[in-house]
């Protein structure tokens, strides 16, 4: 009885700190693959055409104001300065710090490559209401907050002592993160397939990163050990 009940908990400890992870990296990995599909061998899709229309249909002045205020956080100046703000400190230098910056350097390097290698066009530039160059596939600005702020709750969760308190920021930094993504479509630079793509790659990327951190936390207790 005892036997059995440790080797459940080795399998759940298995299955939660690697198996897991890696899975839902692949699995993302594998719909993003298929976005890239996609966008790479048909020039228009009506998936991206519907709702571009209805989205930009809803369009007031209030709404702009407020999706430009919520594309802004996921733009590299502002990541920049969180990254900055958590190096600076002693405290958060190490749990914050560091790992943030390394997960949005990545992630710069990943799209801005993918960029190139897709080349897609973005939407028609009077369709624009905030200027934005180069080319439109992965959303980097979804890639990133995906990232970045997902590995931030994630860190948190796991660093915070009040749990309910790291529970209600994680919520709000996913709501965030949704924002981010409708903000890009909602301005007329990004189709929605764009954003889905950022979204599918920064979720194989997160988890693939969880995986990484997972091992070494557990190769350094043996190394303790």
């Amino acid at each position: 009885m005892q036997f059995e009940r440790s080797v459940k908990t080795i399998y759940n400890r298995v299955m939660k700190k690697y198996i897991v992870p890696i899975t839902i990296s692949l699995l993302s990995l594998a719909v993003f693959l298929i976005i890239a599909y996609y966008v790479s061998h048909y020039e228009s899709l009506p998936f991206d055409v519907s709702i571009c229309q209805a989205v930009y249909a809803a369009r007031s002045q209030m709404l702009t104001v407020f999706f430009k205020s919520i594309t802004y956080t996921a733009n590299w100046q502002t990541i920049s300065l969180i990254c900055i703000v958590l190096l600076f400190f002693k405290r958060t230098r190490k749990t914050y710090g560091y790992p943030l910056a390394g997960v949005s350097t990545l992630s710069l390097i990943l799209y801005t490559t993918l960029k190139g290698v897709f080349a897609r066009p973005r939407p028609d530039i009077t369709l624009h209401l905030i200027y934005e160059g180069g080319f439109s596939f992965p959303s980097g600005h979804s890639m990133t907050s995906f990232v970045f702020y997902g590995f931030l709750a994630i860190l948190l969760a796991r660093n915070l002592v009040n749990k309910r308190k790291a529970n209600q920021i994680a919520a709000l930094l996913c709501i965030l993160i949704f924002l981010v993504g409708f903000s890009r479509v909602y301005l007329g630079v990004h189709y929605p397939t764009d954003v889905l793509g950022g979204f599918f790659l920064g979720n194989a990327v997160l988890f693939l990163i969880l995986f990484g951190n997972n091992v070494y936390l557990t190769s350094v207790k043996k190394d303790i050990l």
